[in-house]
């Protein structure tokens, strides 16, 4: 498995507090089948501003801490959008790796007025947008077709792995398990903050297996994570009604 969502950097943002931690969580991750880890340090301006040199820094810090492990890092960012979020991902070189693919986020009770001007304008660069765990975003909780309103504009979808067991609710549970089953989703990744050891990737592939096939599992936690580090196309609509 490939986890595109991690907060593993230490000492970053409230993900890993330690090197030691981050460490612990490597290799506990690398026990559970993942063979590469995306670090996506949060990115918030004022609050969690992690330009490239700090996030550069961490990344060759605990990658060198862990290359006797049998796993890759992947450096990346999760960005908050606002306004200026193009220049900054653009001058900051806040993408996944040398590919075109962003993981970004935004406010979780209600979208800002200009979130899709923003989102364009990535798009319109050349990024490829991923959007952090829709299915916690209160206006998707409430109208499920924004998800797909997303997608039409050419916005990529990563669910959490958590919300399939009810980490952060029952409302997000039952929006994450609906977009997996209408084609609404393009990865399945941890968001993991290294917080304790109830690492859910592995038990995220076993239900997507059995409530619906291993084929989609594999899609979600392997196959376009893979295409996404190589920086190949991922079709956004992929699902046959």
């Amino acid at each position: 498995m490939i986890d595109i969502h991690t907060h593993i950097l230490p000492e970053i943002d409230d993900g890993s507090k330690s090197l030691e931690n981050s460490i612990e969580q490597v290799k506990f991750m690398a026990k559970n089948g993942v063979t590469d880890i995306v670090c996506t340090p949060h990115f918030i301006r004022n609050y969690w501003h992690n330009t490239a040199e700090i996030i550069s820094e961490k990344f060759k810090q605990l990658q060198k801490a862990v290359k006797d492990e049998n796993i890759k890092l992947h450096q990346g960012c999760e960005v908050y959008l606002d306004e200026n979020s193009l220049q900054t991902i653009q001058n900051q070189k806040l993408n996944i790796g040398n590919t075109n693919y962003v993981l970004v986020e935004t406010m979780m009770t209600e979208f800002p007025v200009n979130l899709f001007d923003i989102l364009y304008q990535l798009v319109k660069a050349n990024f490829k947008p991923i959007l952090a765990h829709p299915e916690r975003y209160l206006p998707i909780i409430a109208n499920f077709e924004l998800a797909e309103n997303f997608m039409f504009r050419d916005i990529y979808l990563q669910v959490n792995a958590g919300s399939l067991f009810g980490k952060y609710g029952k409302k997000s549970q039952k929006t994450a398990f609906k977009m997996i089953d209408y084609g609404f989703a393009h990865f399945v990744a941890s968001d993991n903050h290294c917080r304790n050891f109830h690492y859910p990737l592995p038990a995220a592939f076993e239900v997507i297996s059995n409530q619906f096939d291993e084929y989609t599992a594999n899609l979600l936690t392997q196959v376009n994570p893979a295409k996404m580090l190589q920086n190949e196309n991922i079709p956004i609509f992929y699902l046959e009604k």
